[in-house]
């Protein structure tokens, strides 16, 4: 949707926002991958795709991914008003 919109987000640079993201994903991957090892959270296979790394679904590395995106494409649109 930014490459589609890219005239819209024009301040936005996906190259800091991916290594970001990937320096994010440290802290996200252990807090994440301690809490599912543990059973404090449990995920129904039957209600995401069933790929994990660890005991992380995949899914919750995308969504994460796209909360911080979503603030970061705001937080830039915002500011240059």
């Amino acid at each position: 949707i930014l490459y589609l919109f890219r005239n819209f987000f024009t301040g936005f640079d996906a190259v800091s926002f991916l290594i970001s993201y990937a320096i994010c994903l440290i802290p996200f991957l252990i807090v994440n991958g301690f809490l599912t090892a543990i059973p404090v959270v449990q995920y129904n296979d039957a209600e995401n795709l069933g790929i994990r790394i660890y005991t992380i679904p995949l899914e919750d590395i995308f969504y994460g991914m796209l909360l911080i995106l979503m603030n970061i494409v705001l937080y830039e649109k915002l500011k240059s008003r």
